[in-house]
């Protein structure tokens, strides 16, 4: 990788959070300034602009999103097949006179 595509990597990292300049130096042999140079020079210059990498982010967001909704649905499904097989163990004890759930705390004979 050219040093430019590599100095554009480590300041969309930063950018993204979750790593210091420390540990971005360090993890790729630079100084500490040298990083918080290239982040404050690249805030300066781009006041508005996204990152090159921002639509990959996106791209990842909207799976997490895609993702969240799929589990609140299966989530939605599982409740409510507890609550029918609620209503199941509840109609069988009032037809058959049975107690088919087990109060807490009672021995085993």
């Amino acid at each position: 990788m050219d040093k430019q595509g590599e100095k554009q990597r480590i300041i969309a990292e930063y950018l993204l959070g979750g790593v210091s300049t420390r540990k971005l130096a360090n993890r790729h042999g630079y100084s500490h300034a040298t990083v918080s140079r290239w982040v404050m020079a690249h805030q300066r210059n781009t006041k508005n602009q996204p990152l090159k990498f921002s639509k990959k982010v996106l791209e990842t967001k909207q799976e997490m999103l895609t993702d969240v909704q799929e589990l609140q649905e299966a989530l939605r499904l599982s409740q409510l097949k507890v609550e029918l097989l609620e209503a199941m163990i509840d109609i069988s004890d009032e037809q058959f006179g049975t107690a088919i759930r087990k109060k807490a705390g009672t021995r085993q004979s």
